[in-house]
């Protein structure tokens, strides 16, 4: 999916080639021209009456500065592709400098990344812990029932203890990858302007 707008900067290059198309008499023509139809450069040439060259000349420069761009193409009877042009539906922004938030971004995608590799190893870690919690617990749950039964009192508090720690092993993973996200959010906040 294409954005839907277009973003220069005053100092960018691009934004120089933009101010030329924009001003150009031809362009201006040909924009105008396409914002009623789609039309393929032959059919602009006709229209506008003017030389092929230089139809061709100003599509491409329409096309590379985003004003414009290809609509959809059809085949000649000399089997030639045959392609159609219409006004781009984007808004164009010009600012002063350019801030892009992704750029800014982007040096932190490792470290989301990190954190969740790290928050699947705690999680693996974890479960592991508690199928040998588990086992250890059916294991005493066995032997008990062999031997001589223990009073309730003792028998209640153990169940409740292996209990806690089962739950407190299970969302472990969950507490790790909440603290990263703080972290990180932290960390973006604290340093904004530096990225």
């Amino acid at each position: 999916m294409s954005e839907k707008y277009m973003l220069f900067s005053l100092d960018d290059e691009k934004s120089k080639n933009l101010g030329e198309v924009i001003s150009n008499p031809t362009c201006k023509k040909i924009v105008n021209l396409l914002a009623e139809k789609d039309l393929s450069e032959s059919e602009i040439s006709r229209e506008l009456g003017m030389p092929m060259n230089t139809v061709n000349y100003n599509i491409k420069r329409l096309v590379s500065s985003g004003i414009i761009e290809k609509a959809k193409h059809w085949w000649s009877v000399k089997g030639k592709r045959i392609e159609t042009y219409r006004v781009a539906n984007k808004l164009i922004v010009i600012s002063p400098k350019q801030s892009n938030v992704y750029s800014k971004l982007k040096g932190l995608v490792p470290v989301f990344l990190i954190s969740a590799i790290l928050t699947l190893f705690v999680s693996w870690y974890y479960r592991i812990q508690n199928n040998v919690l588990i086992g250890a617990e059916k294991t005493a749950d066995m032997a008990s029932s062999i031997s001589m039964p223990e009073t309730s009192g003792a028998s209640g508090a153990a169940n409740f203890i292996s209990q806690t720690n089962a739950v407190v092993l299970a969302n472990a993973w969950e507490w790790f990858l909440i603290g990263s996200i703080v972290a990180i959010v932290v960390f973006m906040i604290i340093n904004w302007r530096k990225l």
